[in-house]
C-alpha cells in the first residue's frame, strides 16, 4: 500500500481524524456512513459506503405502493441520477442526470415544485407537452440521500405530494440507520 506521509494518532476513544484534504477529495461529509474492514495482513481499510444501492433496495417497495396510489409517474433519485420509477413517463427520466436547479434545492432540504418541466432548462428533459413535477428530499439527520418525485399533466395534487412526502420521511429515517 502506498503511503503519503500523513500520520494521525488514535485518541482516548479510539478515533482517528480523516484529513480534510481526503474528505474533500472523496466527498466525505459529516454523518456519511463509513465501512471499516480489516485485511488478513492487518491493514485497516476505511471506505465510504455507496448509499445508492441501499436507496434502490429500500425504495423499490415504496415505488410499487406509491404507483398504486398516485395519479402520475413516481420516481426516485440519488443526488446525481434518477434511479427508478413507475408510471408512463418514467422512461424520460431514469438514468438521466438530475438538473442542477433541482439538485441545489434538494441539498438545502427544500421541496421542489415546477408546473412545466420544460422550464428547468435541461435539454435532456424536453417534453412535447406541459408536465408538472414535484420533488421531496429523502433526508436523514445529517444527509440528503436523494428524492421522491411525482409528475402530472398540468399539476400535482396535494394528496400525491403528501404521499411522496411521507414516503421520503420514512425512507430517510431508514437510510439514517446505515
Amino acid at each position: 500500500m502506498k503511503t503519503n506521509g500523513i500520520i494521525r494518532k488514535v485518541d482516548g476513544l479510539g478515533r482517528v481524524v480523516i484529513p480534510r484534504e481526503y474528505r474533500k477529495l472523496h466527498r466525505i461529509s459529516l454523518g456519511d456512513p463509513m465501512e471499516i474492514s480489516c485485511l488478513d495482513s492487518g491493514e485497516i481499510v476505511l471506505k465510504k459506503m455507496d448509499m445508492t444501492l441501499a436507496l434502490e433496495e429500500l425504495s423499490g417497495e415504496a415505488l410499487r405502493v406509491l404507483s398504486e396510489c398516485v395519479s402520475g409517474t413516481v420516481l426516485v433519485s440519488n443526488l446525481d441520477k434518477w434511479l427508478g420509477g413507475s408510471g408512463s413517463d418514467k422512461g424520460m427520466f431514469i438514468g438521466k442526470d438530475i438538473p442542477q436547479a433541482i439538485k441545489s434545492k434538494l441539498m438545502r432540504r427544500e421541496d421542489y415544485s415546477i408546473i412545466d418541466i420544460n422550464e428547468i432548462g435541461d435539454a435532456s428533459l424536453r417534453c412535447d407537452r406541459r408536465m408538472a413535477i414535484v420533488a421531496e428530499p429523502i433526508a436523514g439527520d445529517g444527509d440528503v440521500f436523494g428524492a421522491f418525485y411525482v409528475t402530472g399533466s398540468d399539476s400535482v395534487s396535494e394528496r400525491d405530494i403528501a404521499l411522496i412526502r411521507v414516503a421520503a420521511v420514512i425512507l430517510g429515517n431508514s437510510l439514517q440507520k446505515f
